[in-house]
């Protein structure tokens, strides 16, 4: 008989992980204080953190409601990757899916913070633009933080 021991994930590891989410946690909470801004300042009508699409099967980090009715789903990332661009693909078709049942216009995009840290960064965030740009691909667009304030002003 053969046994396998699980090891827990090392500290290092672990660690990387606790600061990478921790990171996302902060971005994220960024994008909502920015959002809450724009609302007061009635540069879009409403959004929602988090919503709960066709009953939990869809997540996107914020729906947003522009002031012409338009819907803007948006997931956000700390760094661009096209892996973390596949795993965003799925939200992206259910909340485009769900809005456009309702007769809503809707876009789905991806925020990068920090675009411009490194030249590897700008060549991931150029190509999951192009990406998002393919025929079969749910995302619309891939942003930067302006990009996204000057989308939901528009």
């Amino acid at each position: 008989m053969t046994l396998f021991l699980v090891m827990p994930m090392d500290k290092i590891a672990q660690k990387a992980n606790q600061s990478r989410s921790v990171r996302g946690n902060i971005f994220e909470t960024r994008i909502e204080d920015l959002l809450s801004l724009m609302k007061q300042k009635k540069k879009i009508k409403g959004f929602k953190r988090k919503p709960n699409i066709f009953g939990g099967e869809f997540l996107p980090d914020f729906v947003i409601e522009k002031n012409n009715g338009d819907i803007v789903s948006v997931d956000s990332t700390t760094t661009a990757r096209t892996d973390r661009l596949r795993a965003k693909q799925w939200d992206a078709y259910g909340t485009k899916k769900y809005f456009s049942e309702k007769g809503k216009n809707v876009k789905a995009v991806v925020v990068v913070d920090e675009t411009d840290t490194s030249q590897r960064e700008k060549d991931n965030f150029r190509l999951c633009k192009a990406r998002c740009r393919l025929p079969y691909s749910a995302l619309d667009d891939t942003l930067s933080v302006k990009e996204l304030t000057d989308l939901l002003t528009k």
